[in-house]
C-alpha cells in the first residue's frame, strides 16, 4: 500500500518542526458517536478500514469516564465490540485490534477553510437528465419509423382490390381459351379418364409473389437455381412427394390452381405434368419468392 507524505510545515501555512511529518494512508474511517440514556455523548468509536473494507484498527474513546458509572462504561465497550464483530470483516490475522483511550476534551477551535481547490471534494455527479431525454427521443423516433413503415409499405385496399381483379380476370380468361381436347386425348392415351382438378381460391387473398400470367394449358418452368417438390396433393404437408422440378425444368399446367394459406402470402398450387411424365401438384411461389414462370 502506497503512502502519501506531506510536510507538516504546509499545514495551516505555519512553520513547523522539520522532524514532524503527516503521513496519509489511503483508507477509510467510520465514525460512531455513542450516547448514554440521558442522550449525552460518552464515547466515540473510530473504525479504520482498508479499500477492501477490512478493519485495520479501531479506537474507542471514552469522554470523562470518571463521571460515568462502571455499568455504563461496560455497556459502551460491549456495544463497540458487538458492532465490530457483526458489521466488519477482520484483517485476516485472527482478529482486529480495538484500542481504548480515556480522556477529556481540552478545547475547541474554529478552523477556516481557505483553499479554493482542496484535495478532498464532493464527487461530481454526472447529470442523467440529458441522457434520459436523448434515450427517450431515440425510442420515440424508432416508434415513429415503425408506424410509418407499417403505413407506407402496407398495400392499400385499392392495390389489393386491383390485384384481386387481375388474378380473377386471368383465371376467367384461362377457362374459355383452353382447348380441353388435347388434354383429354392425353389422358385417354394413358388410360386415365379421370377429370382434371379445377380452380379453388378457398376464400383467400390473391398471391403477391405468384406469377399471374400462368394459366391451364400453358407450359411453365421453374426459375433457374431453384428446386421444388411435386406432391400428390396440393399443400406442403398434403399427400406425398412424387418428384421434383429444379433449375429451369418445364411442366405443363393441367389443372388448378388451388390457393393455400402461406406464412405471409397465398401459395398457388398447380396440377402439372413434368418433362419426365410425373403428374402432381407443385407451388408457383413461396411467401418470399416466385418459383414458376411462363416458359416462353
Amino acid at each position: 500500500m502506497d503512502d502519501y507524505t506531506t510536510p507538516a510545515d504546509s499545514i495551516n501555512g505555519e512553520e513547523s518542526s522539520p522532524n514532524v511529518e503527516v503521513v496519509r494512508h489511503p483508507s477509510n474511517a467510520h465514525y460512531y458517536a455513542i450516547y448514554d440514556h440521558q442522550n449525552e455523548q460518552r464515547a466515540t468509536l473510530i473504525v479504520v478500514v482498508s479499500p477492501q473494507m477490512r478493519v485495520l484498527h479501531a479506537e474507542l474513546w471514552y469522554y470523562e469516564p470518571y463521571r460515568v458509572q462502571e455499568s455504563t462504561l461496560a455497556a459502551i465497550y460491549q456495544r463497540a465490540v458487538q458492532l465490530l464483530e457483526s458489521d466488519y470483516l477482520g484483517n485476516g490475522l485472527g482478529g482486529s485490534q480495538l484500542r481504548i483511550y480515556e480522556g477529556e476534551r481540552l478545547k475547541e477551535e474554529l478552523v477556516s477553510h481557505h483553499n479554493p481547490d482542496p484535495r478532498y471534494q464532493p464527487e461530481r455527479l454526472i447529470p442523467l437528465f440529458p441522457f434520459a431525454v436523448g434515450y427517450a427521443v431515440i425510442v420515440l423516433s424508432l416508434f415513429v419509423v415503425f408506424l410509418l413503415s407499417r403505413t407506407l409499405l402496407r398495400p392499400s385496399p385499392a392495390d389489393i382490390a386491383a390485384l384481386r381483379d387481375v388474378s380473377t380476370a386471368a383465371m376467367e380468361r384461362a377457362a374459355p381459351t383452353v382447348d380441353a381436347a388435347p388434354l383429354e386425348a392425353l389422358a385417354a392415351s394413358d388410360g386415365l379418364l379421370e377429370p382434371l382438378p379445377q380452380a379453388e381460391t378457398n376464400g383467400l387473398e390473391p398471391s403477391v409473389m405468384a406469377d399471374n400470367r400462368l394459366m391451364v394449358g400453358m407450359v411453365a418452368r421453374i426459375r433457374p437455381g431453384y428446386r421444388s417438390f411435386v406432391r400428390s396433393a396440393p399443400g406442403p404437408d398434403a399427400g406425398e412427394s412424387v418428384g421434383f422440378m429444379e433449375n429451369g425444368a418445364t411442366a405443363r399446367l393441367l389443372g388448378g390452381p388451388v390457393w393455400k394459406e402461406g406464412n405471409t402470402d397465398t401459395i398457388v398450387w398447380w396440377y402439372v405434368e413434368t418433362e419426365t411424365g410425373i403428374r402432381g401438384w407443385t407451388p408457383a411461389n413461396t411467401s418470399e419468392l416466385t418459383l414458376l414462370e411462363p416458359a416462353q
